[in-house]
């Protein structure tokens, strides 16, 4: 009998040639919180039926880590188009990430109702119940678009139009085939936990479970700014006619995608004007809060917010939250034994209420600076500013939102904005392309221009940034006055050329390989686009370098 070694957690195991990875997960079942869902082999991610053909290092993933919660997603995707076509006899289109879910619409001419959820969520049980394996194929691309052209689904077949591989892998569910990019579980029984909420019409969001809270209730906090900033980027896309990268890819391959450049700078900016009438027009506010999470285009929407203010006659007046913090010998420890550099307590938020109180009551203060390389705060007397009858304050930070930091200023002088990439441009009706991918790849050709940083070096660090985010940021999103969109609908075209060069540096070896080898393999289906069309003032050049805008 032929034998293979695996290593897990520096252990040494030795089993049969030809056992599956599911086999052998059952003996290490007992260490994870949730159902292990997805293995990696050697870096590789690899589903569950793999069978061991040779020595390897495998790890374990369960549907509370970002791997295994990227595979259960997916996955309930899958569970959920085909509940649907069953009930239905329809197709979904998944549209967007909104809050902890995806918002959804059922496309059908008749309009559901709560009953109809209710069928569908029954029918996913039933799927779920029966433990149905979910196996992959290979195929011919072709064939592969022929069978979507005939079950009408015309955005899959021309999105693997733009894919050059004679063959491809699609899942089979039963009697449906379908196409993903990336990793699916391996059988319905892992897909056990989730909620449909009904929202109206033919809108439904679809929540998994998060990632960072395995034991939160799947429920919506429904955040009427985001939805309504979600259904405004779908109007605008339908009516310029792009509302997937296949539709932008045929712009890009006619060399007329300038227009669609101008068209969404100018969308940009006008949703950024709209917020500003918003401000002007209400005499009691005397603040701007702006956060969002990293790589959102914070400090170019400060910026112009500022210039527009001045366009209408006011004065803004800039303040950073990251000058509040306290000097590194005072600061309290991580849970590392660090000094803290993301919580809300290692801000000195006592003086920045008592700063900004003072200037709302018409004094003059010396705001502070802190100096990064010695670790503390400076004062210098070119920092004096005194607010005017028509002076408003420009507050950017990721604790912007937190009441400890504005907890002394009456709430009616505050404007709170939250931005965000929210609705990058989707591959296909199935296959979305997630706004945190989107930042991830600003923040990957930002730090490999700015810091030397490469793509691996920014991976390993996105998850700690990730779970800081959830914590810290989009809790505070259902507090904002207006939500802000900073997606611009052509550049994912514009980053491939930046970051798919740096994607293809991780190697094989590299933890983060397969993360860097799925955006590859989605990169495949959209055309780059040269950046010298990009306006200096676009979000986009906080990223890619050019911008106008000068820290």
């Amino acid at each position: 009998m032929a034998t293979v070694k695996i290593k897990y957690k520096e252990e040494q195991y030795e089993y049969e040639k030809g056992t599956t990875l599911l086999d052998i997960s059952k003996r290490f079942e007992k260490d994870f919180k949730g159902d292990i869902i997805v293995a990696t082999s050697d870096n590789r991610l690899v589903a569950l039926d793999s069978k061991v053909t040779k020595n390897v290092d495998i790890e374990f993933y369960d549907v509370f880590t970002p791997l295994g919660s990227k595979t259960y997603i997916r996955g309930l995707y899958f569970l959920f188009i085909k509940a649907v076509r069953d009930v239905l006899n329809a197709d979904v289109k998944l549209m967007y990430f909104v809050d902890k879910g995806v918002y959804c619409e059922i496309l059908t001419n008749n309009l559901i109702s709560e009953v109809t959820v209710e069928k569908i969520k029954i029918r996913m049980r039933e799927i779920v119940d029966a433990a149905i394996p979910i196996n992959k194929i290979m195929v011919s691309r072709l064939d592969a678009m022929d069978y979507f052209t005939k079950v009408n689904q015309p955005d899959k077949a021309e999105s693997l139009r733009f894919i050059s591989n004679s063959t491809i892998s699609l899942y089979k569910l039963d009697d449906t085939l379908d196409y993903f990019y990336g990793i699916l579980p391996c059988n319905t029984r892992y897909l056990n936990k989730f909620n449909i909420k009904y929202l109206k019409e033919n809108k439904v969001i679809l929540l998994p479970p998060v990632t960072f809270a395995p034991d939160e209730k799947l429920r919506y906090e429904k955040t009427d700014k985001l939805i309504e900033e979600v259904e405004r980027q779908s109007k605008y896309l339908e009516n310029i006619g792009i509302n997937t990268s296949v539709e932008l890819n045929k712009t890009i391959s006619t060399g007329l995608y300038d227009d669609i450049i101008r068209i969404s700078e100018s969308i940009s900016n006008n949703q950024l004007f709209d917020i500003i009438d918003k401000i002007t027009k209400n005499k009691d506010i005397k603040m701007v809060l702006i956060t969002g999470p990293t790589s959102s285009g914070k400090t170019t929407t400060s910026k112009k917010l500022g210039l527009f203010l001045r366009s209408k006659g006011f004065e803004p007046i800039p303040i950073s939250v990251d000058d509040f913090y306290t000097d590194m010998k005072d600061r309290v420890l991580d849970e590392n034994g660090k000094p803290e550099i993301e919580r809300i307590e290692a801000f000195d938020t006592n003086q920045f209420n008592k700063k900004i109180s003072e200037l709302l009551n018409g004094k003059e203060v010396i705001l502070p600076t802190f100096d990064f390389v010695e670790g503390k705060q400076s004062f210098n007397e070119k920092n004096k500013v005194i607010m005017g009858e028509k002076s408003i304050l420009i507050v950017e930070g990721i604790h912007a939102f937190n009441e400890k930091l504005t907890e002394m200023i009456p709430d009616k002088n505050k404007f709170k904005l939250f931005i965000c990439p929210l609705t990058p441009l989707n591959i296909d009706n199935h296959n979305l392309f997630k706004a945190t991918d989107n930042r991830l790849l600003r923040r990957i050709v930002r730090d490999n221009r700015t810091r030397g940083a490469s793509a691996s070096d920014t991976l390993k660090m996105w998850k700690k940034v990730r779970k800081v985010e959830d914590e810290m940021i989009f809790p505070y999103m259902k507090e904002a006055n207006a939500v802000l969109n900073t997606s611009l609908v052509y550049e994912l075209g514009v980053l491939k050329t930046y970051a798919e060069p740096l994607l293809f540096s991780v190697l094989e070896d590299d933890e983060n390989y397969d993360d860097a080898l799925r955006i590859i393999n989605i990169f495949r289906v959209i055309l780059g686009i040269p950046s010298d069309m990009v306006p200096q003032d676009s979000i986009l050049r906080e990223f890619i370098g050019g911008s106008c805008f000068k820290d």
